[in-house]
């Protein structure tokens, strides 16, 4: 299976795999290996990962993956303000994916549950569950959208400053303009401290909106991405 690596700024370097099935299979494979050495050193691992449907092959790669499942926990790098068994949940996404086979043993911890009374109620909750967590992560991975976004950290979102500032509380309820739905998002802090931070993408025209978040990585504007291209970063990309 063909694959490139190529640095792009000092500790981010890109991987490029000749299809989605090798990229998910090595993504999977170098996962596990950090959640394994993390459960040896303190017996348990914290996995946040993305929703969306580009995350899908990786999580059933990793699903797969033989370790003490019973010791990682899971938590979704954002969520979209809908009813639990709505399709558009990204912990449904993830249960689907990830937590079968070997992984149905694993922790999910839901940002959003039954009795949140408000998105912003629902932040301030889960960033209470959330802080009794092993922080920093062991292992974050992302997503990109073609705006710039990762997680839920939309360049249009009012609340964008607040969840990228360094005091920003572990959760924060986020209203882009763009999206029709209210998100709730890790903020940049916590999905930016992680022992393995990985950027998932896939296609011709994410690869154009890495190339053009990469051309100008400190500019101070659009595209919420280039915040994590001043720390160790690994990029998966597949057409």
């Amino acid at each position: 299976m063909k694959t490139s690596e190529q640095p792009l700024l000092p500790g981010v370097y890109l991987r490029s795999f000749a299809d989605p099935q090798a990229l998910s299979a090595e993504l999977a494979d170098q996962v596990a290996s950090r959640l394994r050495q993390s459960i040896r050193e303190r017996d348990s691992a914290l996995l946040v990962v993305s929703g969306g449907r580009t995350p899908a092959g990786f999580l059933q790669a990793l699903s797969a993956l033989s370790l003490p499942w019973e010791q990682v926990t899971i938590v979704p790098s954002d969520e979209r303000w809908v009813a639990a068994e709505s399709d558009q949940r990204n912990s449904r996404m993830i249960r689907q994916h990830l937590l079968q086979g070997p992984a149905a043993s694993a922790r999910l911890m839901e940002l959003v549950e039954e009795d949140d009374g408000t998105p912003g109620e629902a932040a301030r909750q889960a960033s209470e569950r959330l802080a009794g967590l092993h922080w920093p992560a062991d292992v974050v991975v992302l997503g990109m959208g073609e705006d710039g976004h990762t997680a839920s950290l939309f360049p249009d979102a009012p609340e964008l400053s607040m969840a990228m500032a360094a005091d920003a509380p572990p959760v924060a309820a986020i209203t882009p303009d763009s999206q029709s739905i209210v998100r709730l998002t890790l903020s940049a802090r916590i999905l930016s401290d992680a022992r393995m931070t990985v950027l998932l993408l896939q296609g011709d025209d994410k690869r154009a909106a890495l190339d053009e978040a990469i051309a100008e990585p400190f500019a101070i504007g659009p595209m919420p991405v280039r915040y994590f291209f001043h720390r160790p970063l690994a990029i998966f990309w597949s057409p």
